[in-house]
């Protein structure tokens, strides 16, 4: 038999973005195949003893992430694989990358470049979620500008991309919330100054657009991260699709948004 084994968002050590598992595993039907360690081998004896109870003699592919733990469990199975010819193409794409993965890593990449206005929101964020009565005095300033967006704020985990896209696309329908509350809070800008800043316009615009931006690499994730249907024939669409909105991208007229186009590009030829 031949196939490609793909453990659940990859055998994961790291985080992924969307749906990532801090655990690595392999499902063999209801049961769950976990190693004793992290470490390489034991990660690849743990998906060697998967194959041949599933009676795979012949393997084509191994979806992981690029920790360096599965470098080595991937150099496992090529080892025990080779000698009886149990490798497609001697192993040539043997080694393949969780695409959830490389997303968050292009993804990441082009965060460093628009740091600046997302940390003055997250500031923003963080300031107001700091106290109930802040919280209050914030809902009330909804109220007056009659901003009907009924979500309220969330400060991100900066580590994980997907919760800073959930965080600036609630926090952009609140700017005329955050004026008012500058107002009636004296405190709100002075701390914000001593810190990365008060978000000022160009700061909204920025994050409006890399909102709308996110969205799409978000949308991606959550399609390739499914675990109850069938994800590899979409692959190429999806690659392709990124591809497309990279190039686009490059000839956005913002040239911090240019910049930031430009280095995920790099990333995604990268892989």
């Amino acid at each position: 038999m031949e196939g490609s084994v793909t453990p659940p968002t990859s055998i994961d050590s790291e985080n992924s973005g969307v749906g990532a598992s801090s655990q690595a595993n392999v499902t063999t039907g209801k049961r769950k195949a976990t190693p004793q360690s992290h470490k390489g081998k034991s990660i690849g004896m743990v998906i060697e003893k998967c194959l041949l109870n599933w009676g795979i003699d012949k393997l084509f592919t191994v979806t992981v992430d690029n920790a360096s733990s599965n470098d080595v469990a991937i150099g496992y199975l090529r080892k025990k694989f080779n000698p009886r010819g149990g490798l497609v193409q001697n192993g040539k794409y043997l080694h393949m990358r969780c695409m959830a993965h490389i997303v968050n890593l292009i993804v990441v990449e082009g965060l460093k470049e628009m740091n600046k206005s997302v940390e003055r929101v997250r500031g923003a964020v963080r300031y107001v979620r700091q106290s109930p009565a802040r919280l209050q005095k914030f809902k009330e300033c909804v109220v007056v500008e009659k901003i009907e967006c009924k979500k309220m704020l969330c400060l991100d985990v900066c580590t994980r991309w997907n919760s800073t896209y959930l965080m600036l696309d609630t926090a952009q329908n609140f700017e005329r919330a955050f004026e008012r509350f500058e107002e009636q809070d004296t405190n709100f800008r002075a701390e914000l100054e001593r810190g990365e800043g008060w978000p000022s316009v160009d700061d909204w615009t920025n994050v409006r657009d890399l909102r709308d931006f996110l969205e799409h690499f978000y949308e991606v994730t959550l399609r390739i991260s499914g675990t109850s249907y069938v994800t590899s024939n979409n692959f190429f669409d999806e690659l392709s699709e990124i591809d497309i909105l990279l190039r686009d991208a490059q000839l956005n007229s913002n040239f911090d948004f240019n910049v930031m186009a430009i280095k995920m590009k790099e990333k995604y030829d990268k892989y």
